[in-house]
């Protein structure tokens, strides 16, 4: 099993609904800015690449697109959050983080 991917994808999900929730909130003060909406989409994408990447893709090329874009999606994703001031999206991306990390360093078997 790929946990590493799904802890990414769990993660995103959530950081997902968090954004949701600030970008209708108008108690949070960001409600309805363009930086929200930024934040919306880019965790929809990780939670997608999270997917691909549980799905084990055989292309090298693939993998290597997904791990590098998902990366640059977390630590942009982090920084937002931390513009946003959104503790719960910041500990979320701090969370796909080591979901990567888990990705990345997991055991794979040789293909034949």
């Amino acid at each position: 099993m790929e946990y590493g991917a799904r802890l990414v994808s769990l993660a995103a999900l959530l950081g997902t609904a968090v954004s949701l929730y600030n970008y209708f909130d108008p108690l949070s003060g960001i409600a309805g800015t363009p930086g929200a909406i930024l934040v919306i989409a880019s965790t929809l994408i990780l939670f997608v690449f999270g997917l691909i990447m549980a799905a084990r893709p055989y292309s090298l090329g693939l993998r290597v697109f997904l791990a590098a874009s998902s990366l640059l999606a977390i630590v942009g994703t982090a920084f937002a959050a931390h513009l946003l001031n959104s503790r719960a999206l910041l500990g979320l991306m701090a969370v796909c983080l080591l979901g990567w990390l888990m990705h990345l360093f997991a055991p794979r078997r040789a293909l034949a």
